[in-house]
């Protein structure tokens, strides 16, 4: 009985460990995976204030002119983010395309 319930404990660790993590970050490859594939861009979000523009692109702050993953950030928008890479210019856009507005608009 002690031995059956060794196995069973052995097989089910071993198919638990194949399994996808639910906390993983979007965009991030699975561990232990090999070989080529296309970057996956997340971006999650953009501030535009006085102080400047800035943008976290796979969960890493980036501002104009930054590289993350290969790409050169081009333009900081209100909606998305344009970049330019290996396969030419291209824009990843916020998956929730609410705006806050600053209760006090900045004068200039």
């Amino acid at each position: 009985m002690r031995s059956l319930l060794l196995l069973w404990l052995f097989l089910w660790l071993g198919s638990a460990a194949a399994l996808d993590d639910p906390m993983r970050p979007p965009g991030h490859a699975r561990a232990g995976a090999t070989g080529k594939s296309k970057p996956v861009w997340h971006l999650s979000a953009i501030r535009i204030d006085g102080a400047g523009r800035m943008a976290i692109i796979n969960g890493r702050q980036v501002v104009e002119g930054d590289r993350v993953n290969g790409a050169r950030v081009l333009e900081i928008q209100p909606r998305q983010v344009r970049l330019a890479g290996r396969q030419g210019a291209f824009s990843v856009r916020l998956v929730k395309t609410r705006v806050k507005q600053s209760r006090h608009p900045a004068t200039d």
